[in-house]
């Protein structure tokens, strides 16, 4: 079979609506650097006014943090999405956030994450911004910037090659 033969890779999309109400900005503007620089994967960045962090879009929980402040999930073509909330919560030993899932376990867009106790987050860390990641397989995002409330309106769309 020569390089011509060879059925060609196909473009699709996966869109994730907002994991939270609040503002979406973009990724510069998150204070770390690994997140904000894209070492961490493409996406947006997420001011929370909500305290429900949900799904984002259907996939396999893969990942919890110690203290519920990151989750990774799979989600279709073997795309890794990553909610990554607040800076230094290691710190926080997990007070605040309430999990509602198990790693292994399979959500639709709109599930329930975590709990957040805003009140009680922003008075141990300095910022609670949350990153929405997405990264293995995605050729580019289009992010949608603005006032968004969660689960329904998309916020980040993934450009995937298929293959």
């Amino acid at each position: 079979m020569t390089t011509l033969d060879k059925p060609s890779s196909q473009l699709t999309t996966l869109d994730l609506v907002a994991p939270i109400s609040g503002e979406a900005l973009p990724l510069t503007k998150h204070y770390e650097p690994v997140i904000s620089h894209g070492l961490q994967g493409q996406g947006i960045m997420l001011k929370p006014l909500g305290s429900r962090l949900v799904a984002p879009c259907d996939g396999v929980i893969t990942e919890i943090a110690a203290t519920s402040h990151q989750i990774k999930l799979q989600a279709s073509h073997g795309v890794i999405v990553e909610l990554t909330c607040g800076s230094s919560a290691i710190t926080t030993h997990g007070v605040g956030f309430t999990r509602k899932i198990n790693v292994g376990q399979r959500v639709k867009q709109g599930d329930p994450l975590i709990e957040l106790d805003l009140i009680n987050i922003r008075k141990q860390l300095p910022h609670l911004d949350i990153a929405l990641l997405i990264s293995h397989g995605v050729l580019t995002t289009k992010p949608q910037y603005g006032n968004v409330r969660v689960a329904e309106e998309t916020v980040l769309t993934g450009i995937i090659k298929q293959k």
